[in-house]
């Protein structure tokens, strides 16, 4: 009788805890546009005897209390900012972005599925559906939006990409982030990366260690290499 009595506590008990750490899904829309959410504050690497910019990320973390003018809401979170520069074309970037695995947190999600055109009023928009599995399975989902800032859809000079998690698990109460890349000169692009975070379990540590992952894997597709692997 205690053995089979225990089992079903223990199992109420494991389910109330998942619950608990997933939380509750919640719709988060994004507001307009797809432009940076703000300046990078990370410097630009430093120009070497045989390179005006190496192919290498400066990050910077931290956190903020502040009032957001586009949601009209009082935000914490933490940040990470990146600046970066990628030997190659605006155009070869502008192609790794476009495509989802490179910007895919695939050191911690599991498994994603893709929709594309979600939001046809902007040039480039694709939702991105997470599945992380680790001690409870977690689901939410990312809004990304792209076009030219200065340029066209097709050939952009200087471009923009924008995303934010808007629904899922409330466990990530903020996760949004950009990119944005112009040209350094005829064979190098700079890239800035931003993502801000508000999530239990997870912070601007975290938010650097994807910076870093995302830079690495837009260099890789630049230069035809496979992705990294986690």
């Amino acid at each position: 009788m205690r053995t089979s009595l225990r089992r079903p506590l223990v199992a109420a008990l494991t389910l109330t805890l998942s619950v608990a750490a997933c939380g509750e899904d919640e719709s988060t829309p994004a507001p307009p546009g797809f432009g940076a959410l703000e300046v990078s504050t990370a410097p630009r690497p430093t120009s070497t005897a045989a390179q005006r910019c190496p192919e290498s990320l400066n990050v910077v973390t931290g956190e903020r209390d502040v009032f957001n003018a586009e949601t009209q809401r009082r935000e914490q979170y933490e940040f990470a900012h990146g600046r970066g520069c990628i030997h190659g074309t605006v155009a070869a970037v502008w192609a790794a972005v476009r495509d989802p695995p490179v910007t895919v947190d695939r050191r911690r999600v599991s498994e994603f599925m893709v929709t594309r055109d979600v939001e046809p009023q902007y040039p480039v928009s694709f939702l991105v559906h997470h599945i992380v599995r680790d001690v409870v399975t977690l689901t939410f989902d990312h809004t990304w939006r792209a076009g030219a800032l200065e340029g066209t859809t097709e050939e952009p000079r200087v471009f923009a990409a924008r995303y934010q998690k808007t629904f899922g698990s409330s466990f990530i109460s903020l996760l949004r982030g950009s990119i944005v890349a112009r040209p350094l000169d005829g064979e190098t692009v700079e890239v800035e990366i931003i993502r801000h975070i508000k999530s239990s379990g997870s912070g601007a540590a975290d938010a650097r260690v994807y910076l870093n992952d995302c830079f690495n894997s837009l260099a890789a597709r630049v230069h035809g290499r496979p992705l990294p692997s986690y």
